[in-house]
């Protein structure tokens, strides 16, 4: 009996848990989507996204609140850019990290193509 309450109380923690992450996601969306933003990324807990005239990243956290914790870097106010091996340093001081060296590679040259405009 004690056992099917521990697995009860497991499966309602997970099932809470999935409700919130998705809720979460769908923020990130909805953002994103009203942005118009391209060549949207996730890696490394981050999204990451070209919208119109500035690079935003926004964590997928426990909670997430858009209006604080997102990082935004205007394109015109990127002078430098550096590609490493799976991350792009902007400006010598802001570095955004990729686990996969393709969306790493995508992303970059995308953000070439808009700063080149």
């Amino acid at each position: 009996m004690i056992f099917l309450v521990l697995v009860g109380i497991v499966a309602t923690i997970v099932i809470v848990l999935n409700m919130m992450d998705n809720s979460n996601l769908e923020k990130i969306e909805k953002y994103f989507k009203d942005k118009n933003c391209k060549n949207i990324t996730y890696s490394k807990g981050t999204y990451k996204a070209i919208c119109g005239d500035e690079l935003v990243e926004i964590p997928n956290s426990f909670e997430v609140n858009i209006k604080e914790d997102k990082k935004r870097i205007k394109l015109k106010n990127i002078k430098k850019l550096d590609d490493k091996t799976l991350t792009i340093i902007i400006n010598d001081d802001y570095e955004i990290e990729f686990k996969d060296k393709q969306n790493k590679e995508n992303f970059y040259k995308n953000l070439k193509d808009q700063l080149d405009k």
